[in-house]
């Protein structure tokens, strides 16, 4: 009876102990609205992201693509914009989900186009990818609301292949996004 009693008591001692332990980092899902910019263009829309225990988190935007006036001379906006799409991985210094980050995102943005050179031939539409690299700070208020800059350094690609003439070139897309932890 007395093995059992001890035994008990240690596993009660132990079952305390490791219920003590404290967590570092929390899991969040953050909603708010992103902007990004570049020379062609702009997007606006809805940034979700799920945010890990320790360090990381995952994101995924949805919005409206605006494309800029200064298209190259063997094409013109059809539409003016379209669907802005993207996904991405941030890995926070921080245990938690706010501060220095450095990352990766992907991004597809749709446009309704017509060539120059045939103009009875179309509209296309242009589909302009953009893989970039991504480091930015996330301003944490309240532990519930954020306001995150952040700069990408990526390469711009058309995949439609009618629009080959449509160069690959690096290209910097600033941005801002703001909202709720959740």
């Amino acid at each position: 009876m007395k093995k059992a009693i001890i035994l008990f008591g240690c596993f009660l001692i132990f079952q305390i102990v490791k219920s003590q332990e404290a967590e570092i980092g929390y899991r969040t899902t953050d909603v708010g609205g992103e902007y990004l910019t570049y020379a062609d263009g702009s997007v606006i829309g809805l940034h979700i992201a799920s945010n890990a225990r320790l360090n990381h988190s995952f994101q995924a935007f949805l919005g409206y693509y605006m494309a800029k006036d200064n298209t190259p001379s063997y094409y013109y906006n059809s539409t003016k914009g379209g669907l802005g799409i993207g996904i991405g991985y941030r890995y926070y210094t921080k245990p938690r989900p706010d501060g220095f980050f450095i990352g990766i995102k992907a991004n597809l943005f749709t446009n309704k186009i017509i060539l120059s050179s045939q103009p009875s031939d179309g509209p296309y539409t242009s589909m302009i990818f953009i893989p970039a690299f991504q480091t930015g700070y996330m301003f944490l208020i309240n532990d519930m609301f954020f306001i995150t800059p952040s700069v990408g350094v990526g390469l711009k690609t058309n995949l439609q292949n009618k629009l080959t003439t449509d160069k690959k070139k690096t290209i910097v897309m600033p941005g801002i996004s703001c909202g709720f932890k959740f």
